[in-house]
């Protein structure tokens, strides 16, 4: 009786020893798996070549990779064939390239890992208004370029008076630093740049060094134009 009462007992245990085994091996396994892929990482100076034509976008981010079976996490959204060809360049070049003029995404980096998502709706619309700022401001520093017509003599004149008609031919809206508008200057600008006006005024008052001037998102900005000893 003892002897059929232990044999079945060993007949339970038996299986359930096959598989805690089981469970162990498997264990084991995934351990390795994830130790593999805590050095699996990307270096973003590293350099290279890629030169692809309507491919999915998975094929360019897997060769930004140091081993071959080091997986970049590509989230769902980014389908869009890509067309690139580049030489020499960092693995940061290309994400540049690839996410900014290629298709929406962004990327991000742990130092180790990289994982790429497409750009939500309020991503899309952030990444336009910096755009439309962007070229705002290029425009508005264009416009500290442009030449003075001829005849622009002043002669005892007040540098409000001037900044006035400066504002006018330039299209931007400069005033003088406060308490040196009724300043009196005498000065030909003819020809110079809007910069060059400014400095040339600004040196013969012997003021602050600056004028003010209208931002193009319509702020109020100071533009030195003289740097002043403190």
């Amino acid at each position: 009786m003892n002897t059929n009462t232990r044999s079945k007992s060993i007949g339970r245990v038996t299986p359930f020893l096959f598989l805690l085994l089981a469970v162990l091996v498997l264990s084991s396994c995934s351990s390795e798996e994830q130790a593999d892929k805590s050095s699996c990482y990307v270096d973003m100076g590293m350099r290279v070549t890629i030169d692809v034509t309507n491919v999915d976008p998975k094929v360019v981010f897997d060769q930004l990779a140091l081993q071959p079976d080091c997986a970049i996490t590509i989230y769902p959204g980014i389908r869009q064939h890509v067309t690139l060809h580049m030489e020499n360049a960092t693995v940061t070049e290309v994400l540049a390239v690839v996410c900014d003029e290629k298709i929406e995404c962004e990327y991000t980096f742990d130092g180790t890992h990289l994982s790429i998502s497409p750009l939500t709706v309020v991503d899309k619309l952030m990444m336009r208004a910096r755009e439309r700022d962007t070229q705002a401001r290029l425009e508005w520093l264009k416009q500290f370029e442009v030449r003075l017509p001829q005849g622009m003599y002043y002669e005892d004149a007040t540098v409000s008076s001037m900044l006035a008609e400066i504002s006018t031919v330039s299209g931007l809206e400069i005033t003088p630093w406060e308490g040196e508008g009724d300043r009196k200057v005498t000065i030909d600008v003819s020809g110079m740049t809007v910069d060059q006006a400014l400095e040339a005024i600004v040196r013969q008052i012997d003021g602050e060094g600056s004028v003010m001037v209208k931002t193009w998102n319509s702020g109020d900005g100071e533009h030195r134009l003289v740097d002043k000893p403190f």
